[in-house]
């Protein structure tokens, strides 16, 4: 009885369920009970879109959109005036092509607070057209975190903080000395 009504359950909420969401747990079907397995099966079914074909088609079109997500650099809020958001750090391994005006790099991207790079969180290869105030790129994949990088980020960061703290501190006691 108790196995009923977790299946009614069950079926009532993949009724619900959009075909993609359906489809992806039918993906992964070691994830799901015995009856979750049955109750998924029978809305499938149910929908048409149970053969195995419609699942690998799936399959080929969820890796495409795998690929695409681990290439997106990601967004914060960006919010760079008040100095909190994310932004990209360091041009590695630069490289500049004349004939079409395009420039290849490895840059990574941080999360700002207070304009100071804290955390990174991801390492791109991205590909931009030089063109007069034109800062538009397009991300070719995700790399590996390139800790080189992410230490020079970091080493030029602190020595901006660094500078700063001096001013403040020794700027008004050389300019008011008497």
């Amino acid at each position: 009885m108790e196995h009923m009504e977790i299946r009614d359950d069950l079926a009532q909420q993949y009724s619900a369920m959009g075909d993609e969401e359906l489809l992806r747990l039918a993906l992964d079907p070691e994830q799901l009970t015995p009856v979750a397995k049955a109750a998924l099966r029978d809305e499938l079914a149910r929908r048409r879109i149970n053969s195995a074909e419609r699942l690998e088609t799936f399959r080929g079109e969820e890796e495409e959109r795998k690929q695409e997500l681990r290439k997106q650099t990601g967004t914060l809020f960006l919010l760079h005036p008040y100095g909190i958001g994310r932004k990209r750090f360091g041009k590695a391994g630069r490289a500049y092509d004349s004939q079409t005006q395009t420039e290849r790099f490895k840059t990574t991207v941080f999360v700002l607070f207070f304009w100071i790079p804290l955390v990174p969180t991801g390492t791109f290869l991205v590909e931009r057209k030089r063109t007069f105030l034109s800062n538009e790129m397009t991300v070719l994949s995700r790399l590996p975190l390139d800790w080189e990088q992410v230490l020079k980020v970091w080493i030029v960061a602190g020595l901006i903080l660094l500078m700063a703290v001096w001013l403040f501190r020794f700027l008004p006691v050389l300019l008011y000395r008497h």
